[in-house]
């Protein structure tokens, strides 16, 4: 279906409040205890350096943070970072109840669209999906989706970024092995927008980077974000937990453990550069007991991620989260519903940067067809989340009035001006009576899906790259893999 902006771009969402004010400054008050008390592990030389010099306390790697220097580092943090695309343009604003999707990354397997068998993930994986996803409209922003397994495995994160742009002009949220590998994806960016001011002025990519649960920031995780802040680049540094393993199985236990990690990644973001443009959030998903399995489909993974969200914005900072991930090993009646409800639940909350849609077994396997029916899923969520409009016009009185007791709406202009904007048309979900679906073969919402991703494989081209911005890609991979073998 057309989008009409006005209904999204208006930001008129009903909002979802999951939890009081009262109970955020509880969870925002535990979480300096825990770093004020418990403190972190800090395995990055740089970064230790630069928590001592502010007045933490350290021993070995071991760090203890006071509250009031979390309290000054929220304040030098941005709270607004506007994104770009490929192409310069400002597309994505991370402002409050600004909601923006996109895939995850790094899936190991793929079921496969013509034998229907699951298999490895390979680079061709990763290029399918970013044609897809730039063709799609509900999708703002990319993330590799598949693993480039048929890499040599010291540069696959390059190959992944380079698979990314060559097929989509949309942002581009990438992980990297580590710092050299975060600059050499930079270096790769800039080569397609025109050089390194235009990539600084109008960043089109994000690193995302994380700590280890529970509170242990790697040499390589913060390394990668220090590298992205050299060069303007806005930074995700965002824990991804299991509760009832690596954070408290409680869901204000494990909320709290996370923003503690969170606010230590602000703090040494903005010790190494004041006003570093960094993204807070995580991925806050139960272990099942039974099956010590990863619950990104779950209640309570929503709830936390409800939660997590209002913390931003109490803090006013941009976040990211997940939505439309699910534990459904096929695209099936559960995996909808998994995804509906996250999606609706995101949307409602405000979140920044949704990712990791269109994620069946729980983040290990993807399927295209899938995140074509995700699609329809968030237009539908903004749809429903853009809310309903009481003006003159639509209050109706008037038509009312003229159509009179016993009438009919049917023919009355007020119904073919409006008819459009107020019933939402999906793309793929069937509303046919059973007489009409059957004379169009009975296909289902997935076999629609299918076709249509096949459709963009076949013929969608993302925007053409500046001459020599592929050969430049290239040419990057090439030495940075001689530089690991050597």
């Amino acid at each position: 279906m057309e989008r009409y902006l006005s209904n999204y771009d208006e930001q008129v969402t009903p909002r979802l409040k999951w939890i009081t004010d009262a109970q955020l400054e509880q969870i925002h008050y535990a979480s300096l205890e825990v770093l004020e008390r418990t403190g972190i592990i800090v395995q990055n030389q740089e970064a230790l350096a630069l928590l001592k010099a502010a007045g933490c306390r350290v021993r070995e790697d071991r760090v203890w943070i006071p509250a009031w220097l979390v309290e000054e580092c929220l304040r030098l943090a941005p709270k607004r970072i506007v994104v770009a695309n490929r192409l310069g343009k400002r597309v994505m604003p991370l402002e409050k109840n600004r909601v923006y999707y996109g895939t995850g990354s790094d899936l190991p397997f793929t079921i496969d669209m013509n034998t229907g068998e699951r298999r490895v993930s390979t680079k061709k994986d990763v290029e399918e999906a970013a044609k897809v996803m730039d063709c799609l409209p509900n999708y703002d922003f990319i993330m590799s989706y598949a693993i480039a397994t048929d890499t040599e495995s010291c540069v696959s994160d390059l190959h992944q970024f380079e698979a990314m742009t060559v097929n989509s002009s949309k942002p581009i949220i990438f992980t990297a092995h580590n710092a050299a590998n975060t600059e050499a994806i930079i270096e790769m960016a800039a080569a397609c927008v025109g050089g390194e001011d235009n990539l600084r002025k109008n960043p089109y990519i994000i690193l995302y980077s994380e700590p280890i649960s529970p509170l242990v920031h790697t040499h390589d995780g913060v390394g990668k974000m220090f590298k992205c802040f050299d060069y303007d680049i806005p930074v995700v540094y965002t824990p991804g937990v299991l509760a009832g393993a690596t954070t408290p199985v409680t869901k204000a236990g494990c909320v709290t453990l996370m923003n503690a990690e969170g606010l230590a990644g602000v703090v040494m973001a903005q010790l190494y550069k004041k006003g570093a443009p960094i993204i807070i959030g995580g991925g806050a998903t139960p272990m099942d007991m039974k099956y010590s399995t990863t619950l990104y489909g779950a209640p309570e993974t929503s709830m936390n991620y409800a939660v997590m969200t209002q913390l931003a914005q109490f803090y006013g900072l941009p976040n990211f989260t997940e939505a439309g991930c699910v534990n459904a090993p096929l695209p099936d009646v559960q995996a909808g519903v998994e995804a509906a409800m996250s999606i609706m639940m995101t949307q409602l909350e405000g979140c920044n940067l949704v990712h990791d849609v269109g994620y069946l077994e729980g983040g290990k396997t993807g399927y295209l067809p899938f995140l074509a029916i995700c699609d329809d899923i968030i237009d539908m969520a903004r749809y429903t989340g853009a809310g309903t409009k009481t003006s003159p016009e639509h209050l109706a009185v008037d038509c009312i009035d003229e159509v009179g007791p016993g009438g009919n709406y049917m023919a009355h202009d007020h119904t073919f001006k409006y008819f459009r904007e107020e019933i939402w048309s999906p793309r793929f979900f069937i509303r046919y009576r059973w007489e009409q679906w059957a004379a169009k073969g009975k296909e289902t919402p997935l076999d629609l899906a299918t076709r249509k991703v096949r459709e963009i494989l076949a013929e969608h081209r993302a925007a053409a790259l500046p001459d020599g911005a592929v050969e430049a890609m290239k040419a990057v991979i090439k030495r940075r893999e001689t530089e690991c073998k050597g």
